[in-house]
C-alpha cells in the first residue's frame, strides 16, 4: 500500500487520538491539525482548509461547513466517512441510536474548555436560557471517553449542573477513527 506520510488535515478534536494511534504504530500518516473552534465560524474554517488542501490529501472532518462537499469533489482530496466527529468516533449505528435518544455529546477537547465554547462563543451565558435551550432537544449529556486522558469528572459535574442534564461517560476504543482514516487512505490509493 502506498504510504502518505504527510497527507492528512484533521480537526484538532482528533489530535490526541490520532497522535496516540501514530505513537502506537497503528497509523503512519502525519496530520496537520486545525483548531476545532473554527467550527463555530464555518466560513473561516472553509478558508483555512482551502489554504491547506493539496493533492492527495485526506481530510479528517465531517460535514463541518457548507463547502466541504465541493472540496471533496474537487478531486484533490478524500474525506473520512462520517457525518461529524461524533459519528467518526462512535460509528454510524451507535451515533444514530444515541442521537435519536436525545444525547448531546461532549468530546474531551471541548469539555476542557466548555465555558469558553458554550458561554463565550455560542452565547449561552444565561444559565436559565442555556438550560431551556439544551433541555428542549436533549435528554442527557454523554462524555465520549476515548481513553487518552483522565475523565474530568468535576468538569462534567459542572457542565451537568449548568445545563441541568444528567451526564454519563461512554468508554470507546479508537477502532472507528482508525478505520475511517485507513478507509480514506485506501480510497486515495485506489483512485490515485
Amino acid at each position: 500500500m502506498k504510504k502518505y506520510p504527510n497527507a492528512g488535515i484533521a480537526c484538532s478534536i482528533f489530535r490526541k487520538e490520532i497522535e496516540f494511534l501514530m505513537n502506537e504504530g497503528i497509523l503512519d500518516t502525519a496530520f496537520t491539525f486545525v483548531d476545532s473552534e473554527l467550527h463555530i465560524e464555518p466560513q473561516k474554517l472553509n478558508r483555512v482548509l482551502e489554504k491547506l488542501i493539496r493533492p492527495d490529501c485526506l481530510l479528517c472532518y465531517g460535514d463541518c461547513h457548507s463547502g466541504m462537499v465541493q472540496q471533496e469533489n474537487s478531486g484533490l482530496i478524500r474525506r473520512v466517512k462520517g457525518l461529524n466527529c461524533i459519528e467518526i468516533f462512535l460509528g454510524r449505528e451507535t451515533y444514530r441510536k444515541l442521537r435519536k435518544e436525545g444525547a448531546f455529546f461532549l468530546l474531551p477537547e471541548w469539555t476542557m474548555k466548555w465555558e469558553r465554547i458554550f458561554k463565550d462563543l455560542l452565547g449561552l451565558k444565561n444559565q436559565q436560557l442555556a438550560q431551556q435551550f439544551m433541555n428542549e432537544m436533549h435528554t442527557r449529556l454523554i462524555y465520549v471517553n476515548t481513553g487518552i486522558q483522565e475523565v474530568p469528572f468535576s468538569t462534567l459535574e459542572a457542565i451537568s449542573k449548568y445545563f441541568s442534564l444528567p451526564v454519563e461517560v461512554l468508554d470507546i476504543e479508537l477502532i472507528h477513527l482508525k478505520d475511517a482514516i485507513n478507509d480514506g487512505l485506501k480510497r486515495m490509493q485506489n483512485e490515485g
